[in-house]
């Protein structure tokens, strides 16, 4: 979650009481290596993580391209990744609304994508297929056309 969501009265406490991590984007390495640190502490507890792999929204509602940091988290801790792909939030609220739209949205809940091995073929393997899994629940118009 943004570091910034932090700040806002009531969200930043609460999400702080659900145990939800903050990113600091803008403080360089050290903050980043921080966020690695308490999301591996969290899964070696035994704790699930919802990670966003876009790193943030889409300006056209279509799928981006996944950041890599939560797939090498789970190539190094070996554990699975459970694809879930969200559809119609860009029609509830796009990035640029300023109000919220009725629409209905479908959540779906992938199977699980088990590690193949380790290292770096691993991770472009599970990111590649994740993508793949993802995207298959979207309708045509929110597919990546750079990725057919």
């Amino acid at each position: 979650m943004k570091k910034s969501l932090r700040k806002i009265p009531f969200v930043g406490k609460a999400c702080e009481s659900a145990g939800h991590i903050f990113v600091d984007r803008s403080g360089g390495p050290k903050s980043m290596l921080d966020t690695v640190r308490q999301a591996e502490t969290s899964l070696q507890n035994g704790i699930s993580m919802v990670v966003f792999p876009e790193g943030s929204r889409s300006y056209t509602g279509r799928m981006g391209n996944f950041k890599k940091g939560a797939f090498q988290l789970a190539d190094e801790l070996g554990l699975a990744i459970v694809p879930v792909t969200i559809n119609g939030s860009f029609d509830l609220f796009s990035r640029t609304a300023k109000w919220v739209n009725r629409h209905p949205m479908i959540m779906t809940i992938h199977s699980p994508i088990l590690s193949k091995g380790k290292g770096i073929d691993n991770i472009k393997a599970t990111m590649a297929e994740a993508y793949v899994v993802m995207e298959s629940a979207l309708p045509e118009k929110y597919k990546n056309p750079a990725r057919q």
